[in-house]
């Protein structure tokens, strides 16, 4: 009798315990998968305009006599850490804080991404007025000017049968003039597996 006592408490302690950890397992996964991504895992990059088409890493003159460092957005997904990839491993994100006019005359502008294949949510801030349908800002940005308090994070949404493959997404960033349609910069952006392809 004192034997299966001891026994049952065992397994009590067991499964208590085992509760626990699944629960805490559950918890964090769910606090993780809440917040997407964390800054971290965004990459970071300057939108300088006009720019013309970015090739490769270059810096641009600012109207003031400043520079500007611009370079293609080529990201290995192979380089996310553990819980990214076990937890989300179809979200990547992408975002700038940084849009700057490096022209002497004023542009207001519009962005878009050119080979879509996959969905991507844009979240938008901006201490000027932004319209989320044509996805243009309603104010022009004068010469050498940034365009205030900006914060903008593009998630891009890969489903399983795209993260089969090598490449994710191949296309670029165009920023442009909403008023004339003639595109300001050019930069490609590439989720890939692995070193450059």
């Amino acid at each position: 009798m004192a034997l299966i006592r001891r026994i049952n408490k065992k397994r009590f302690i067991y499964s208590f315990a085992g509760v626990i950890i699944i629960s805490g397992l559950i918890f964090g996964s769910s606090v993780y998968a809440q917040n997407t991504l964390n800054p971290t895992e965004l990459s970071h990059f300057f939108v300088p305009f006009p720019a013309g088409k970015v090739m490769r890493p270059m810096t641009v003159n600012k109207p003031d006599g400043g520079t500007i460092f611009v370079r293609p957005m080529v990201i290995n997904v192979d380089q996310r850490g553990i819980l990214k990839r076990i937890f989300n491993p179809g979200v990547e994100g992408l975002s700038t804080h940084w849009l700057d006019n490096i022209d002497t005359k004023p542009h207001r502008i519009g962005m878009k991404f050119s080979n879509v294949t996959v969905e991507i949510e844009w979240n938008v801030n901006a201490g000027i007025p932004w319209d989320p349908e044509t996805r243009t800002f309603k104010e022009a940005i004068g010469p050498g000017e940034r365009i205030p308090d900006v914060g903008i994070d593009w998630l891009f949404f890969f489903p399983p049968e795209v993260r089969a493959q090598d490449v994710w997404y191949n296309g670029s960033l165009i920023v442009y003039d909403a008023d004339t349609n003639g595109n300001l910069t050019i930069i490609p952006v590439k989720f890939q597996k692995g070193a450059s392809k």
